[in-house]
Order: structure tokens, then C-alpha cells, then sequence
């Protein structure tokens, strides 16, 4: 397999596996041949925390192609390799335990697999790896790196540059960042990932891949470590916005998936115009920390301010510069989206142990945290600490009082400035920058939120892109605006150093 169809999108993939080009058997070879060549050598990229073994790949691919041979193909991503996040449950048959980035998940057994797993499995996807991730969705310590792990270590960028100062190299952000990187890198075309705020579009972003949130509910999320059920909702990732379309279908609930009728999302995407969408568009500074500079830097103030007259030009209509609080402004009192997915999160946690089995000395956030000081593997240096874990565990924060946030959270974007603007203003989306707060209207709301790919930062090659936000269960919006977005928007260049001719 060549370097250019490690990259090639699920969509071009099957079209080759229709043809009879390509088996599902030499795909999975060369995609592992790839991870073998840069997950723990070569560029040690840390995508992946564990790989399906080899012969049980290919049995499956086999299998799969046998299927095809024979007439039968269970959906559009038959015989099609897919990474997942390892905070997803996988059962002990396919031998990829889920860790969550700890040492402790690291030696639990699981029990069945997460429902999205079977619906993937299903549907004749292939689970080519589990990707690393920042450590307990970045709920650990106030000093954990995005992209580390206990387990996995530090997830690196394919983007990254020989040679250049390591303060200046390309970041892959989190804390889906194993997908993220190892969809980039060549080691499977699709991934999926989880998001409270962020954690999916952010990678997605910083990889100058598409990336899309969906609506938390709409896909099944038993058997995934989350944060909340308030806030949380599975992820898709991948090279094109068909790609997402497929894969969603796919990890949608039955509900959701007849809501379409016998259309299909990735059909919806045929004969859309930009004279069909309303778009707002804040300022290019807009909800991002001030400690990212690069949103004022001119290569990426030029390419971010050339997209309303771009989109102007092709018919759409365009609000520009639409004027709303940043998601800083999104709280309750003193309390906040934090504040109560921590208030939340040892539910979840004693949730997620009931995937396991029985083990005495695991029931619920406190025993992780004894475990953790108890066992120096867990608390490596530098990252000796675990205030974030501790922080939830001693919340406080009652089950009355946790209700009143989240409905006063949800209640500030559907009734305030930003509903209130979509709805006066007919918008559809609203586009910001891929470093800004507009995932915390998404995540308040419980509203879908997408990434799209708009450069390269000239100084260092790290992606950027724009966030882009619909109202619930809109994912087919967000799906027309990508698909748009890609046929007018040059592409953003591939990684180099993971694809050059006889890397592997």
C-alpha cells in the first residue's frame, strides 16, 4: 500500500474493496504495518494504548472479505478499520483491555462489550486499535498534559517537524487524542472519540481533520467512562464529512436513525447549496484564551477573516460579526459546566467499575484514588498528583442543586443572546475559532458541534480550523455545511514525516 492510500478516506477505501482493487486482508495488513512502524517507533507518535493482535485482524478481514465475496455487505464501512478512544468498553475476545489511560482499568476484565462497540462490529467495521488519551478525560490533576496517559504516555503530533524546539511543535490537543493522531498518521481512516467539551472537535482540529460531537442521547454511551450524563455524547472523526456521515449512522440509536426515514444522513448531503444555509460568524479572537496567540497572528486572522466573503461570494447568507457573550459567561451563581460534571462524575465513575468484574477493592472514585497512591506507576514523575480526581470525589455539590445548574446552563443558551440570535437571525450554525469556548454552548445546551480544517499556521505547520455549532439532534446541518465546506476551502496538507516513501 502506498503512502497516499494510507490517507485516503473510508469512502475511497470501500470503493477500491467494491472494485475488487483492495481486500479488507491487505488493508488491515499495511494499516498495522503503519502503526508497527510509528505508534512506539519511528516518530513514537503514542496513538494507540493496544492494537488488535495480527492473526485475529486478519481472521476478521478474511472473514469480512469472504462476506463481500459472497454477496453480502453489512453497511457502507464493511471491511473498514476504525480506532476507538479507550475509554470505550471492549469485551476479552477481541484482547484490547480499556484503561482509561490508568494503571488500574489496566488490570480489570471486562464483561461485555459497550453497545456502540456491537453496533461497530455490527456493521462490519474492524477495531484496529484503542487510542490513547489524556488520563481520566483530563479529570485527573491540574498538571496533566493533554494527550498523556499513565498507560499510553504522551500522545505526539504527525505533524511534527524534525529539528524544530519541542515548545514549538505542532500539538494534537485532547483528549481524543489518539484517534485524532493515528487517523493522520495512516493507521486507520476513521476514529471515535468522546466529548464533554471539546474533547473530540479540539483533537480533530488540531490534526486538520473533521471532527463532529453529536448530540448527547443520540448515541448509546452505556459502557463508555464519561464525566456526565448531563454534558457527555460520543464522537466521530475522520478525512471527509461522508466519512462522518457513515460512521454516525452507524452509532446513532434506532431513535435517532428513524427520525431520517429511509433517508440516509450521508444522502442528505446530495445537491446541498450554500444558498440553503444561514451562517454566523464571531470575530476571529472570540472565546480564546488569551495565552493562544495564534488567533491574532496575521497567516491566521487572514484565513479566518476570508470566510465570511468567501461564503457571501458562493450565496450563503452571512452574519458577520455576529455579537455574543464568549462561554465563559455560561454559569450559575459561582457554579459552572465544571463544576457540575465534577459534582457528577463519581456516579459515573462507580457506573463505568459495573463494566468489570467484581473486584473488592475497586467500587468507586475513592478506592482509584487509594489505588493511585498506593501503586507509584500511577502518579509517575512529573505528574505526581491527582487534585482533579480528588476535587470530584469532595465536591459537595447536591443532587437539587446539581439539577438547578444544568437547567440554568441549558436555559442561558436556548434563551439567551446565542438562542436568541439563531432564532431572530433564522442561523443555522455559528461558526468561531477551534480554540474557543463555543463548545461550551454546545455542551450547556446539549447541542451537536462540529470542526472543519481551514489552514496551516505558517511558523510551525499546526493545523487550525473552525468550530461550528447547530441546535439539537442537527447533525444533518452540520454534515451539509462540512460537505460544502470541503468542496470550497482548499485542503489541508497531510503530515509528512509518518508517509514518506520507506518510513516503514
Amino acid at each position: 500500500m502506498t503512502s497516499a492510500t494510507l490517507q485516503c478516506s473510508a469512502t475511497d477505501l470501500q470503493r477500491r474493496l467494491r472494485s475488487g482493487e483492495l481486500t479488507s486482508v491487505q488493508l488491515v495488513g499495511d494499516f498495522l504495518d503503519q502503526i508497527s512502524a510509528h505508534n512506539h517507533n519511528g516518530m513514537r507518535l503514542n496513538a494507540l494504548i493496544s492494537v488488535l493482535d495480527r492473526s485475529r485482524a486478519l481472521e476478521t478481514a478474511k472473514r469480512l472479505d469472504d462476506e463481500r465475496a459472497q454477496g453480502k455487505t453489512r453497511s457502507p464501512l464493511h471491511g473498514i478499520p476504525v480506532i476507538i478512544k479507550d475509554c470505550i468498553v471492549t469485551a476479552p475476545d477481541l484482547g484490547m483491555p480499556t484503561t482509561v489511560g490508568s494503571h488500574i482499568f489496566s488490570k480489570q476484565t471486562a464483561t461485555r462489550n459497550a453497545p456502540v462497540v456491537e453496533q461497530l462490529l455490527e456493521n462490519g467495521l474492524i477495531i484496529i486499535g484503542k487510542g490513547n488519551m489524556t488520563e481520566f478525560l483530563g479529570l485527573k490533576s491540574d498538571n496533566t498534559p493533554i494527550g498523556w496517559s499513565a498507560v499510553g504516555g504522551q500522545t505526539l503530533s504527525a505533524h511534527r517537524i524534525p529539528g524544530l524546539d519541542e515548545k514549538d511543535q505542532p500539538t494534537c490537543g485532547g483528549s481524543s487524542s489518539g484517534p485524532a493522531t493515528g487517523i493522520v498518521a495512516g493507521f486507520s481512516p476513521l476514529g471515535i472519540g468522546t466529548e464533554t467539551s471539546g474533547s473530540v472537535v479540539y483533537p480533530a482540529s488540531c490534526c486538520g481533520l473533521y471532527g463532529m460531537k453529536l448530540t448527547p442521547g443520540s448515541a448509546p454511551t452505556e459502557g463508555v467512562f464519561k464525566l456526565s450524563n448531563s454534558f457527555d455524547g460520543l464522537g466521530v472523526l475522520g478525512r471527509t464529512p461522508k466519512d462522518l456521515a457513515l460512521l454516525t449512522q452507524i452509532i446513532f440509536d434506532k431513535d435517532r436513525r428513524e427520525l431520517f426515514g429511509p433517508q440516509t444522513l450521508a444522502s442528505v448531503l446530495d445537491g446541498s447549496s450554500w444558498r440553503d444555509l444561514s451562517i454566523g460568524i464571531v470575530e476571529p479572537t472570540w472565546g480564546v484564551p488569551y495565552a493562544l496567540d495564534k488567533w491574532s497572528g496575521q497567516d491566521v486572522k487572514s484565513a479566518y477573516e476570508a470566510v465570511p466573503t468567501r461564503l457571501k461570494g458562493h450565496g450563503a447568507k452571512v452574519e458577520y460579526p455576529l455579537s455574543v457573550p464568549d462561554g465563559t459567561a455560561l454559569k450559575c451563581g459561582e457554579d459552572s459546566l465544571i463544576t457540575a460534571a465534577y459534582a457528577e462524575f463519581p456516579k459515573r465513575v462507580e457506573e463505568f467499575i459495573s463494566n468489570f468484574e467484581e473486584n473488592a477493592h475497586l467500587k468507586c472514585l475513592a478506592d482509584v484514588i487509594r489505588w493511585n497512591e498506593e501503586n507509584p506507576d500511577a502518579l509517575p514523575e512529573p505528574y505526581t498528583t491527582q487534585t482533579e480526581l480528588i476535587r470530584s470525589r469532595d465536591s459537595g455539590m447536591s443532587e437539587g442543586r446539581h439539577e438547578e445548574v444544568c437547567n440554568e446552563l441549558r436555559r442561558l443558551v436556548l434563551e439567551g443572546d446565542m438562542g436568541r440570535l439563531m432564532n431572530d437571525k433564522s442561523l443555522d450554525v455559528v461558526l468561531a475559532p477551534s480554540d474557543s469556548t463555543l463548545v461550551s454552548y454546545s455542551a450547556c445546551a446539549g447541542w451537536p458541534i462540529a470542526t472543519v480544517p481551514l489552514g496551516r499556521m505558517e511558523r510551525n505547520g499546526q493545523p487550525f480550523g473552525l468550530f461550528v455549532l447547530a441546535r439539537e439532534n442537527r447533525e444533518d446541518v452540520l454534515l451539509k455545511f462540512m460537505h460544502l465546506f470541503e468542496g470550497t476551502f482548499a485542503q489541508v496538507g497531510l503530515p509528512v514525516e509518518p508517509l514518506k516513501a520507506g518510513a516503514r
